[in-house]
């Protein structure tokens, strides 16, 4: 699939957030309070919140208030306390099946937790054991070998029976209180209210400048949790910015903000409030406390994307390859090689994300030989992102068995399997809290082997080429397009090569996501159960991977971006840095060229004179609407137009004998462009429910450049883009939907290999499309269309045979700021 989603995606995870406490109410007021309804004057300081509405029930089945049952169990906590002894306790949670290890601070309140509500069942996720922390319930178990389980509750499943009481607590002065709890029936409900569906809800929030999401997106992820958007910053509960924002002077919302005294937090407070199912603490999340330290010396992890941006875009990657020997060690100033000995090469990387015991680790090994035979034995260790805080040992060793055998066990200790397996026939097995191997191919990776900054002026000088055809091979050679798209993921760490993996390691990534296309026919997976397997699958990805900004998937756009189109970049990555090669240190006269004639694919320019350059500006022209980041609109402009001949796949010759074609646009980011170029269009990776992906295995397009424009835009700061006329045969039965096909629906399509339009509330206007070489050009202005209630907003094309499409022109364009606008809460959109 050719696209990205948006502008400048890069996901947040930041650590040490806290909770908010919400002070209880009277049932009385309670009930009044949870009417439900919205107030323009509601205190910034304090939102209604799904908990207004569990304590306008009873605390449990006899009438007793949530008050009343939180006074009652401090009461009951006293009188345990003061006449049970630790001993005793722990029998009666041997008795009652829970486990009674640990320290005396955890046994106690534990302890009385199950005398006073029940004993604990299993977890419902995974079967492990339920551990009751300050103010909710969290299992320690294992779900996976790539997880641990990460169910979390304030109302845990506890068992239907009575407490069973050993010996020597019935003949203790708290026996007949602890009598009146062992039947069920007479047990209170836990009074820590569950989690809920809307943490947002009550909540009026205001958005200003450029997110890492845009604007309409957390518009629809604010509304689904139960909040509201606001244009204005009166009586907001808090404001969302980036940090960024301050640095630059901020906006007029910004500056109201602080003058009213309104909380203004960073966008992490959205995501970890929707993933925690609970409103976090505003002050964990204040953007003083990110300019105060002004990002240096800061974990990638931990800093404001713009910070982040600037340290990796420019950063030096560690490893370019198999054979990179680690640019920390200063080994390869002095020659170093890495040891190469019976077919294995001496150098491996390794990760793993684990979420549920807070660990995002990586691990570099390697032995490296210098002149004169010393021997090197390197490692590092550390938090991935976290350069400045990982460990690193550079020992000397005189043997070089002894030395083999030492980096053997050091990968055994980290991966939990031997090295010998994995380098000769690539079998592993991942262990629980082990690292898994990335598999780094032997190669140059393009962000190391690219057109670096001070090579970009000369590289088309004395090129061959066309000079905008040399301008245009400079942008695809350096690499800087690969640097932002890597960025943009998160998948930027220097230290990780993702840019250089093997085949094998790409196809376990997608048999992932492949798996979980399987797992979605399963109408077993709901609640927590459908959450465990998500969180699992999130960290295999992110394993498999590894990114600075892990977090859980959510829902299927977090699946699209981070996890399906994610992978198809690095796989395209992957395709340029071995098209590419290294061109840091080229002795080639024209490396332009060289890379030209090794693309396999003729780029000629069209001149704006010419017939087809004015189809083409008419087409742009009459389907574009601005695309909206933040406050602000974008307009475009063609920079330049080529014709393009991919030898890989059908000639134009061949598509031209088949029926129904259609001149249509796809988005692209740059960093994919290369690889399309060279072998042609692929089919999206995988099914899911959400734009671009609910077609199943299709190459989508569409007949409108807004739409392409959407996926073709990267970020504010990267205006230049380019855009894809392919030419697509729908065949003589394409099949037209306007609802979003089922999983079953999507494989019987692809199966057939029958081409579907789905049809959007917008169309081009048919009385003004035109054929070119007996090719249908819908270059109608946008109006309504009659399907009001579609899923599209535009309508988009679908071919699943790769023989049945092919790219004709490129479109260079300009993404150009427009009047700055105020954000219409009122917006529509699609599912993009």
């Amino acid at each position: 699939m050719i696209e990205i989603k948006g502008a400048a995606k890069l996901e947040q995870i930041y650590n040490g957030s806290e909770e908010r406490i919400a002070a209880a109410r009277k049932q009385k007021a309670e009930a009044k309070a949870s009417s439900g309804e919205w107030e323009a004057s509601q205190s910034p300081k304090k939102a209604k919140t799904e908990s207004d509405d569990h304590e306008n029930e009873n605390g449990d089945e006899n009438g007793k208030s949530t008050e009343e049952i939180k006074a009652e169990f401090e009461k009951f906590c006293k009188a345990t306390s003061e006449h049970l002894s630790i001993k005793q306790m722990r029998e009666i949670l041997e008795a009652n099946g829970q486990d009674a290890g640990g320290s005396d601070d955890a046994v106690v309140p534990r302890c009385q937790d199950v005398l006073f509500y029940g004993a604990l069942d299993k977890c419902p996720a995974c079967g492990g054991v339920l551990e009751i922390s300050d103010r909710s319930y969290t299992c320690k178990g294992v779900y996976s070998e790539w997880s641990s389980c990460t169910y979390n509750t304030r109302d845990p499943p506890r068992r239907d029976e009575p407490i069973k009481l050993p010996g020597s607590v019935k003949e203790s002065r708290v026996a007949e209180l602890l009598k009146r709890h062992q039947d069920p029936k007479s047990r209170p409900r836990t009074t820590v209210l569950p989690l809920t569906d809307k943490p947002l809800k009550g909540m009026l929030i205001s958005l200003a400048g450029r997110l890492t999401r845009t604007h309409q997106y957390w518009k629809s992820k604010i509304e689904k949790f139960g909040g509201k958007i606001s244009n204005s910053v009166m009586g907001a509960y808090c404001l969302v910015v980036s940090p960024a924002e301050r640095e630059r002077g901020g906006s007029s919302k910004l500056t109201e903000a602080l003058e009213r005294g309104i909380p203004i937090v960073r966008e992490a407070w959205l995501r970890d409030s929707i993933e925690k199912k609970e409103a976090q603490a505003l002050d964990a999340y204040d953007i003083v406390s990110d300019l105060a330290v002004g990002g240096r010396g800061i974990p990638l992890y931990q800093q404001d994307p713009s910070e982040e941006a600037f340290e990796t875009i420019t950063s030096e990657v560690k490893i370019f390859g198999k054979r990179g020997v680690h640019k920390d060690t200063k080994l390869q100033d002095v020659g170093g090689q890495i040891l190469e000995q019976d077919g294995i090469l001496y150098n491996c990387a390794l990760a793993m994300c684990d979420r549920g015991v807070g660990r995002n680790e990586f691990c570099i090994l390697q032995l490296i030989t210098v002149p004169e035979g010393r021997l090197y034995l390197y490692c590092k260790k550390g938090r991935t992102g976290d350069v400045c805080g990982a460990e690193e040992r550079l020992d000397e060793w005189d043997n070089v068995d002894t030395a083999i055998k030492e980096f053997e066990k050091q990968f055994e200790g980290v991966s939990g399997n031997k090295l010998q397996p994995w380098e000769r026939e690539k079998k592993i097995h991942k262990k629980y809290l082990n690292l898994y191997p990335i598999d780094i191919d032997d190669g140059v990776e393009v962000r190391h082997g690219g057109l670096g900054l001070r090579q970009l002026g000369v590289a088309a000088v004395h090129c061959k080429l066309h000079p905008k055809v040399a301008n245009f091979m400079k942008v695809l050679c350096s690499q800087e397009i690969y640097r932002y798209a890597m960025l943009e993921m998160g998948l930027d760490f220097p230290d990780l090569p993702l840019g250089m993996v093997t085949d094998l390691h790409l196809k376990r990534c997608e048999d992932t996501l492949h798996e979980f296309e399987e797992r979605l026919k399963n109408p077993e997976d709901i609640g927590p159960k459908r959450d465990a397997y998500w969180c699992d699958f999130s960290q295999r990805m992110f394993t498999l991977l590894p990114s600075t900004r892990p977090y859980g998937f959510r829902d299927f756009s977090d699946i699209a971006d981070h996890g399906a189109a994610a992978f198809e970049m690095i796989r395209d990555i992957n395709v340029a840095s071995r098209l590419i090669g290294d061109m840091s240190g080229s002795s080639l006269d024209d490396p332009l060229f060289d890379r030209y004639k090794k693309l396999g694919c003729s780029v000629s320019v069209v001149e704006p004179d010419t017939d087809d350059y004015k189809m083409i500006a008419k087409y742009l022209n009459k389907t574009y609407e601005p695309i909206k980041v933040g406050e602000t609109s974008y307009g475009v402009s063609i920079e330049d137009v080529f014709a393009v001949e991919v030898s890989a796949g059908p000639s134009f010759d061949e598509i031209k004998r088949l029926p129904n074609k259609v001149l249509l646009w796809c988005g692209t980011p740059s960093s994919n462009l290369l690889r399309h170029l060279h072998k042609g269009l692929l089919p999206a990776v995988c099914f899911l429910p959400v734009a671009g992906y609910m077609f199943g295995k299709a190459i989508v397009c569409s007949d409108t450049a807004a739409e392409a424009a959407r996926y073709g835009f990267t970020a504010v700061d990267r205006p230049e883009g380019f855009l894809v006329l392919a030419v697509a045969s729908l065949g003589e039965d394409a099949a037209e939907l306007t609802t979003a096909p089922e999983f079953e629906d999507a494989k019987e399509l692809e199966e057939k290999k029958q081409a579907v339009i789905g049809r959007g509330r917008k169309k081009t206007d048919e009385s003004e499309h035109v054929l070119w070489d007996d090719i249908k050009v819908p270059c109608g202005r946008l109006v309504p269309s009659e399907h009001k209630d579609s899923h599209l907003e535009y309508n988009e094309y679908a071919v699943y045979d790769p023989q049945q499409i092919i790219i004709r022109f490129l479109v260079a364009v300009k993404f150009e700021e427009k009047d700055v606008v105020e954000y219409d809460t009122a917006e529509s959109g699609g599912l993009f």
